[in-house]
């Protein structure tokens, strides 16, 4: 007999799954927000207490490199491509974010290259990736 769902009682088909598949998009939204906020909350208590391992210099020239990188990689995509055509931010929220529920966070870090803290971002809607990635999304949604 299938466990009910965490959310609305509704049957669950697959064994590891607390969510049916109406109420797994939502739930894992909600889960990575959560997430989002719970780092936040420990990055700041780790810098009241002096400990912030973002302020290491080591982290900091990495942090820069890497920040320095993805900067050159939007100038030179937004050099050969200019302005999306007809698509922006709404357009990427609307018609994309939904799709990637759909999809692991290693997937989603696969397709794009882009980490897994960052991924989750915009699984869960709270930010939209550069628009040089949005190919590589768009590839994966339709995969499926």
């Amino acid at each position: 007999m299938p466990a009910p769902c965490a959310s609305c009682g509704a049957p669950v088909r697959k064994r590891r799954r607390r969510y049916c598949e109406a109420c797994l998009p939502q739930a894992r939204k909600e889960r990575g927000l959560r997430a989002i906020a719970i780092a936040r909350k420990a990055l700041a208590a780790q810098a009241a207490a002096g400990e912030d391992p973002r302020s290491a210099s080591h982290t900091n020239a990495k942090r820069s490199a890497a920040i320095a990188e993805a900067h050159r990689q939007n100038r030179e995509w937004r050099r050969a491509h200019g302005k999306a055509q007809g698509r922006d931010h709404a357009w990427f929220l609307r018609e994309i974010a939904p799709k990637l529920e759909a999809f692991s966070l290693s997937e989603l870090a696969e397709a794009t290259g882009l980490s897994l803290a960052a991924c989750s971002r915009f699984r869960a809607g709270a930010r939209v990736p550069h628009p040089r990635h949005w190919e590589a999304i768009m590839r994966l949604t339709q995969k499926r």
